[in-house]
């Protein structure tokens, strides 16, 4: 479940019950041991170090099916070098990991600055109404139309916790239209060709703003 090359997302918490969290990438694993890069504190986006013994929880999402995100305790039992030194997690075993996340697509009702091109429609920029890793709903502005099938290029600017940006061109097809209580039209975008590292980054800042929220109480 845990494979090399993935994310993982790590807090700590301290006498007084205030978290940090940190990003990591998945350099190896042995047996009941993960190995990661020196994690970056989300906050600064700086490296940061682990003392030996240091708690944590991580989190990450299944890579095979983006369809769940997992969490387990674990905490830091050494380090080593290789091209790059290396913290050791500890791998407390799959039957630990709890599963926290049900949904195919992480969807969030984030704003995300976007210019949506269909193709024989006048261009036009918004703020996302929603976004996920497999596409975007939108309003469209007085006087520009769109409907089921109806295709183009999504331009993205995604902004993460770590104050960098990520830029994205996507091809997208409309795949449902629909009105909301102040009678906008609100526009589902499927994307259509994503490459997987593009998906990982839209999957990433889903999953950092989730548990954002999530400990906010914002949701469930």
């Amino acid at each position: 479940m845990i494979e090399m090359g993935m994310y993982l997302l790590l807090v700590s918490t301290d006498a007084e019950g205030e978290e940090e969290r940190y990003r990591c990438r998945v350099a190896d694993i042995d047996e009941g041991h993960i190995l990661i890069d020196y994690p970056v504190k989300i906050k600064t986006n700086r490296s940061t170090f682990f003392v030996d013994g240091m708690q944590l929880s991580a989190e990450f999402i299944d890579p095979k099916s983006s369809s769940a995100v997992y969490t387990f305790n674990t905490e830091v039992i050494g380090r080593t070098k290789r091209e790059i030194p290396l913290l050791l997690l500890h791998d407390p075993g799959k039957d630990k990991y709890e599963r926290i996340q049900r949904r195919k697509f992480v969807r969030l009702q984030s704003p995300v600055n976007a210019a949506i091109y269909l193709n024989n429609k006048p261009p036009f920029t918004a703020a996302t109404e929603d976004i996920s890793a497999g596409g975007i709903a939108i309003a469209l502005p007085e006087g520009v139309e769109a409907e089921y099938g109806d295709s183009g290029r999504v331009f993205l600017s995604v902004p993460m916790q770590s104050s960098e940006h990520h830029y994205f061109e996507i091809a997208g097809k409309v795949v449902r239209t629909r009105t909301d209580h102040t009678n906008r039209t609100i526009v589902s975008i499927e994307f259509t060709d994503l490459r997987e590292h593009e998906q990982q980054v839209l999957l990433r800042f889903c999953f950092e703003c989730q548990l954002m929220m999530k400990r906010k109480g914002l949701v469930q």
